[in-house]
């Protein structure tokens, strides 16, 4: 076998099944049950269906990026003679169980029978991994066409993306002189938080842009123009096409790229931007479904890694907290693109 090969899959239903197992359902209590409380049990614990997990588990061995490969194969993972398929399975529940639910390590260490050790090393190895599926999950287009009609060049469209900024609770970082450092106030907590950029498709299922984490301090408008201006005026001269994004009024300031809610807007542009705006903040929740985002992050430092370069320095509690968001932010684009969450606005 070799790097991307598939080796290991599980139905939606098997997913299910050992997942429950897991975190204690029994396959007696499993049986039961009529399946829609199995679900609602999964979900509990997972924050995701079954199917998305499935799919999951498939794009880590079929990526051919080796960082981000989760190899089921002992030829290429020698720690699958020691620990087997069954053990590297288990491990994969245990981080998504991390992600959803957030457990302390004496929490975990009771309810999956490993130590604090084992437990810290498997889930920040395979969190790692699925946020590093983000190049490969969350893709800018190269195109922005209508999609019921992609194949004419005249139906570009010009509102592409809404982005919005979400914030994620952190403990208060250290300052030199102060208790409080004012760079991460958070508006939304009145606390310490990171701020994430995020940015949807408008007429496709699609999460096409995730940045951070940054300062929630730091104002929507200049973290819209560290990146993501330039990736709309280099769609615009790829097109031809004057593309612009749509945002809240955190977004003042880039009239030329970036539409906000104007009284200006005719009842029809008005509607439309609520329901695109709307459709945003649904994605964002859905975000925070897992405990990992809308609980206080805890965590701190993590050797080896650097973080984004953005000519400042970058905390170890920065580097996890983006292998959290990201991991979080691939699972759910995952699961738009098996179940859909939204339709095309009209």
């Amino acid at each position: 076998m070799c790097l991307g090969s598939v080796n290991v899959i599980l139905t939606p239903e098997e997913v299910l099944f050992r997942g429950l197992v897991l975190v204690g359902f029994e396959p007696k209590r499993q049986k039961s049950v009529q399946h829609k409380k199995n679900l609602s049990r999964f979900r509990m614990h997972f924050s995701s269906d079954p199917s998305v997990y499935s799919v999951l588990l498939i794009k880590l061995q079929e990526t051919k990026n080796e960082k981000a490969n989760l190899s089921f194969d002992s030829e290429v993972d020698p720690r699958i003679h020691k620990i087997g398929v069954d053990g590297m399975l288990k491990y994969f529940f245990m981080s998504i169980y991390f992600l959803a639910c957030y457990p302390t390590e004496e929490q975990a260490e009771g309810l999956f029978g490993c130590s604090d050790r084992t437990w810290r090393n498997w889930v920040w190895e395979i969190v790692e991994k699925i946020a590093l599926l983000k190049p490969e999950i969350i893709v800018w287009p190269k195109k922005w066409n209508n999609p019921d009609n992609p194949e004419d060049p005249e139906s570009a469209t010009i509102f592409i993306i809404t982005v919005d900024g979400t914030h994620c609770r952190i403990e208060e970082p250290t300052h030199e002189a102060f208790s409080e450092n004012t760079k991460y106030y958070s508006h939304k907590f009145k606390s310490a938080a990171y701020d994430y950029e995020v940015a949807l498709s408008i007429f496709e299922d699609r999460c096409v842009w995730v940045a951070g984490p940054y300062p929630a301090g730091t104002p929507d408008i200049t973290i819209f123009r560290h990146k993501l201006k330039a990736k709309i005026l280099e769609s615009r001269e790829a097109s031809g096409v004057m593309h612009r994004a749509i945002g809240d009024k955190g977004y003042r300031g880039e009239r030329g790229v970036l539409s906000i809610v104007s009284s200006a807007d005719t009842d029809a542009v008005r509607k439309f931007k609520a329901r695109v705006l709307s459709r945003q903040e649904v994605f964002n929740s859905r975000l925070k479904c897992f405990d990992v985002l809308e609980d206080c992050f805890r965590h701190t430092g993590l050797p080896g890694h650097k973080g984004p370069a953005r000519n400042r320095e970058v905390t170890g509690s920065e580097v996890k907290h983006q292998f959290c968001f990201d991991s979080c932010a691939v699972i759910c684009q995952v699961s738009q693109s098996i179940v859909r969450l939204f339709y095309p606005p009209t």
